[in-house]
């Protein structure tokens, strides 16, 4: 390898989640609940707009901005394989601020196991161990929020709330 070639490497998280896993799909693909709980940002920070084109070669985007309106964060790309309620692949690109040509990817895989859904995340050619560290931390405080979402234990009501509205109570 020359000294000009890039190393890149691929993080791995998984977890469990007490919801079934459609719920935990739709958390995933519908923008009304992506955007509560992706992009773990600072609390002065506004919600981010997500655009979701769910279908293989469909678009997604994701957009953080602080109060003033600037973006503090912009991540978007293709999808590349859209499998409900089992399978996401998409790949992954920093648009802003800072854009970076390099194109990552990420499969998502939502296993029903022992009445839960474990959830895998495989984020791939991260660029050297610095993107795969970075990329790792980011998954884990997103994968938090996405549980206290569809497990209802958010401590904000407004992250509670919605947990209702991906899988109505049973009577």
């Amino acid at each position: 390898m020359s000294p000009h070639q890039l190393t890149t490497t691929r993080s791995v998280i998984t977890r469990r989640l007490a919801a079934p896993r459609e719920r935990v799909f739709r958390a995933w693909t519908e923008a009304e609940h992506l955007h509560r709980w992706f992009f773990p940002g600072h609390a002065e920070d506004t919600p981010p707009h997500v655009q979701v084109g769910l279908r293989v070669g469909g678009r997604y985007c994701i957009t953080r901005y602080a109060p003033d309106g600037t973006i503090t964060a912009m991540v978007g790309s293709v999808y590349h394989e859209v499998e409900p309620p089992v399978k996401l692949v998409f790949s992954w690109a920093w648009e802003a601020p800072q854009p970076d040509t390099s194109e990552t990817l990420v499969t998502v895989e939502f296993h029903d196991v022992e009445g839960v859904t474990e959830i895998v995340v495989t984020h791939e050619h991260c660029p050297g161990l610095t993107g795969q560290e970075e990329h790792t931390i980011g998954w884990i405080c997103c994968l938090e929020r996405l549980l206290q979402l569809v497990e209802g234990t958010s401590p904000h009501a407004a992250v509670a709330a919605p947990a209702e509205t991906l899988m109505p109570r049973e009577a």
